[in-house]
């Protein structure tokens, strides 16, 4: 791994990160801080929700149950901001990470100089974790700040099951890190990948909202990351299941290593 080139790539996705921190946590306070006044009319809006169909509450987790409780109102309220724009980050970093190089024509110079591939992977792996620790960081904080601001008096929530949807809110980034880097590994081509990776993950997203409106496709929503999150916060001993983890996990390393192998075998187009 070389530390100067691990500097340089913090460097170029630094004022980038900090943008998209700074956008998500606003969003999420801007949202909570409508919390006080929705959970005073909890039971209206249980009741308006109810109108819905069933598959269609299930599909953008509208639990009735969630609307009396802070957590469960920032889960529906928040998630989408936390796991959809957060994956969006992830995967935009990881796509350009390694393609880069080839995008500004600056591979054959990297290249030349004293170091492998394989360092050159490792650095820039190194700075994208570090980016993503950053912004799960600013994340928990905003999210742990805003409940406690904005929960009314005689309302409770569980730090523990804030954790725990903390916890696969990362999982999920992590995996679209991974795609990222497949994606970046594997192009050959030296155009932007920035739209190609948000449409993976949107495309997973809509994946699991059509298997969850349609009982005939929900067998392939179990092909999107978002099928493996529980935002169930409010079910009695909601915790962090490990063959739900182990998914996560699988799909990370799978990814994260065909990339490193794609990547040191790869024919660099200058």
């Amino acid at each position: 791994m070389s530390a100067a080139l691990y500097w340089r790539e913090l460097k170029l996705n630094r004022t980038l990160s900090i943008v998209w921190a700074v956008t998500i946590a606003s969003l999420i306070f801007m949202t909570m801080a409508a919390m006080p006044t929705m959970l005073k009319n909890s039971a209206v809006l249980a009741n308006f929700v109810k109108a819905y169909p069933p598959a269609f509450m299930k599909a953008f987790n509208f639990d009735p149950a969630s609307f009396a409780s802070p957590l469960g109102f920032a889960v529906v309220y928040n998630m989408i901001y936390t796991m959809l724009l957060g994956s969006i980050f992830s995967i935009s970093i990881t796509a350009r990470t390694l393609h880069r190089e080839q995008v500004e024509r600056t591979a054959e110079f990297l290249l030349v100089r004293p170091l492998s591939r394989g360092a050159i992977f490792a650095s820039k792996f190194a700075a994208w974790l570090t980016l993503l620790v950053a912004m799960n960081i600013v994340l928990y904080a905003a999210g742990a700040a805003s409940l406690a601001l904005f929960t009314p008096e005689g309302l409770t929530w569980s730090l523990g099951d804030f954790n725990v949807v903390s916890a696969y809110a990362m999982l999920l980034m992590l995996s679209m890190g991974g795609v990222g880097l497949l994606l970046s590994a594997a192009a050959r081509r030296a155009r932007s990948l920035t739209g190609p990776a948000i449409g993976i993950v949107l495309g997973f997203y809509l994946l699991d909202i059509v298997a969850k409106l349609t009982e005939n496709y929900r067998a392939i929503g179990w092909a999107s990351p978002f099928k493996w999150v529980d935002t169930a916060v409010t079910a009695p001993g909601y915790a962090l299941e490990p063959w739900r983890a182990a998914c996560f996990a699988a799909l990370f390393g799978a990814t994260t290593i065909a990339a490193a192998l794609v990547w040191r075998r790869k024919d660099i187009l200058a």
